[in-house]
């Protein structure tokens, strides 16, 4: 389990639900050109060994959503289009338009210091707190400490349930940095931050936030920032060897990721609502132009602290990572949490949007889902 808590830092749902005994195979979508070609997506995370997949692509041909497997393996309930997962650090890309946003409307400016916003008694327990911008958490680059290696042990064991985003901060509190402020690497502490000055100046939790800016404008239906969760939220499993029995770890996800303001990593949605929002994020039809060139200010990743598999993972922006695949540049981001996992990514070269959701963490699908080769299944 603490190997996959750990992966969460370096990566940081379609119908109605019909059940089935042990049927794995999936309604395969025949009303787009190029469904037998997405299908072939589905079908590799199945066979991996994925519990279940659901799977959107937003393309110039029009819009194909597909799902296989189960979203619960105990009462053979099927996945479909309509099932929510969790969506891990994907929730960063809706937490970065969100700030942009709010800098769009005058509250803030990402050049400004933290500090500007957030209390001493915050600020001078947390190591780089006092000398680090809202840019700088934006894109990793605070060097603040990551609580993920502070709140495992008591994820696991059960003393930490649905922490806040005030109550996991306290957990880094006096501790040392993890880098020099502009040498840091991934943090999702940085967006716990980020989580608390939104709330600072706008006076509501930032959950509330995210969806009075992104979610209900967009009509994200499906899409949820919320401590309540959502009905038809599937089951996730996990196994920490290539061979091993798929737990059903369903309720350390709830207990674990449930807290209010975790914008780093518990939004809650549909494979299709993540896409759309992606697609719509990146083809500028949500923040202003300076805005987006603010968001694709891209800084290089250190190779050496990238797993071996994601070498391709070359820059990150404001909540983006930038991907050179063999299709060209993928701009999106990556997401893990316990027994989930999964991507969303828009290629400008061919206007084509991805997301993949998984109810599953095992090695043979993340080694999937974290190869180059997958994407190529899209063209």
């Amino acid at each position: 389990m603490k190997k996959l808590w750990f992966l969460a830092a370096l990566t940081a749902v379609f119908v109605t639900m019909n059940s089935c005994k042990e049927d794995q195979t999936a309604d395969l979508p025949t009303d787009h050109p190029n469904a037998m070609k997405y299908q072939r997506i589905v079908d590799k995370f199945i066979a991996a060994g994925a519990v279940g997949v659901s799977v959107a692509v937003i393309s110039p041909d029009g819009v194909w959503t597909g799902a296989g497997g189960l979203a619960d393996k105990e009462k053979g309930i099927k996945m479909s289009a309509d099932n929510r997962l969790r969506i891990g650090s994907m929730t960063k890309m809706f937490a970065s338009a969100t700030i942009l946003k709010l800098q769009e409307e005058g509250l803030l400016n990402i050049k400004d210091k933290i500090n500007k916003y957030l209390p001493h008694t915050v600020t001078d327990h947390i190591a780089n707190a006092n000398e680090v911008t809202i840019e700088e958490c934006l894109n990793h680059r605070a060097g603040v400490r990551n609580y993920l290696q502070d709140i495992a042990p008591g994820v696991f064991d059960g003393s930490i349930v649905n922490y806040s985003a005030e109550e996991t901060l306290q957990l880094i509190y006096d501790k040392p940095a993890d880098d020099l402020v502009g040498k840091g690497y991934y943090s999702n502490s940085n967006y716990l931050l980020l989580s608390m000055i939104i709330k600072k100046i706008t006076g509501k939790p930032s959950y509330q936030v995210i969806n009075e800016k992104i979610i209900h404008p967009m009509g994200l239906k499906n899409t949820f920032a919320s401590t309540i969760l959502p009905d038809r939220l599937t089951r996730s499993y996990y196994s920490e060897t290539v061979d091993g029995i798929l737990d059903d770890v369903t309720n350390i996800d709830n207990n674990g990721i449930g807290g209010e303001g975790a914008i780093d990593g518990g939004m809650i949605s549909t494979a299709s609502d993540v896409a759309k929002f992606v697609e719509r994020l990146l083809t500028n039809k949500i923040l202003s132009s300076g805005s987006m060139q603010q968001l694709q200010t891209f800084v290089d990743n250190d190779p050496n602290r990238l797993e071996p598999d994601l070498k391709y993972n070359k820059q990150y922006g404001l909540g983006l990572m930038k991907l050179e695949t063999n299709q060209g540049v993928a701009l999106g981001h990556d997401g893990h949490v316990f027994g989930f996992g999964g991507k969303s990514y828009y290629f400008p070269k061919q206007k084509v949007t991805l997301c993949i959701l998984l109810n599953t963490w095992s090695p043979k699908v993340v080694s999937l889902l974290n190869a180059k080769d997958t994407f190529d299944l899209l063209f």
